[in-house]
């Protein structure tokens, strides 16, 4: 084998598993609950996301320009891409239609922390939280029961999250928090 043939074989090994490492990262913040990121971490979330399209629109175009030479494993790279691509971006949405079912109530508020937490008719929920900087996501299951609302986180939970809340005229009050935050039923 010629040397220039090894050093093929290296780049597109290495630019795979760079693409597949990338992936995986993207893909494992699309599940709900794992998106907690902070300011300084969207630089580089967004350098990673920048990095990931170009070596997948770059190893798309090798395979189908280069798609006579080693066909299945132009094949198997051109599926690979296209695969990841979807997955990177539709993931949240596959799992929240099969695993959550149909949304049946949106609490929502915004002073001072922006708190989004949204029940599902199966028993579970996703709680979105953003302040000055951070945001993160909880998930768990929630019990309703005479006007008195029950979570039950499945990891930690948001420091602006309680585990209670009492529901008056579509007003949300949370029981157990340290602050007090204005929240509604959409």
């Amino acid at each position: 084998m010629k040397l220039k043939s090894i050093l093929i074989i290296i780049g597109q090994v290495i630019t795979v598993l760079l693409f597949l490492l990338l992936g995986f990262l993207l893909i494992d913040m699309k599940i709900p609950g794992n998106g907690a990121i902070c300011d300084p971490e969207q630089i580089m979330l967004l350098r990673t996301w920048i990095f990931f399209i170009l070596l997948g629109i770059g190893l798309f175009i090798n395979s189908w320009i280069f798609y006579s030479k080693w066909k299945k494993y132009r094949i198997g790279i051109i599926s690979m891409v296209l695969f990841f691509f979807f997955l990177s971006i539709f993931l949240r949405q596959i799992i929240m239609l099969i695993n959550y079912g149909k949304e049946i109530n949106l609490i929502e508020g915004n002073d001072p922390v922006y708190i989004k937490i949204k029940l599902y008719d199966n028993g579970k929920f996703f709680a979105y939280t953003y302040d000055a900087s951070c945001e993160s996501e909880n998930i768990g299951t929630y019990k309703l029961t005479d006007n008195k609302l029950i979570f039950k986180f499945k990891r930690e939970k948001s420091e602006y999250l309680g585990t209670e809340y009492r529901i008056e005229n579509n007003l949300v009050d949370c029981l157990d928090c340290e602050n007090k935050y204005q929240l509604k039923i959409k």
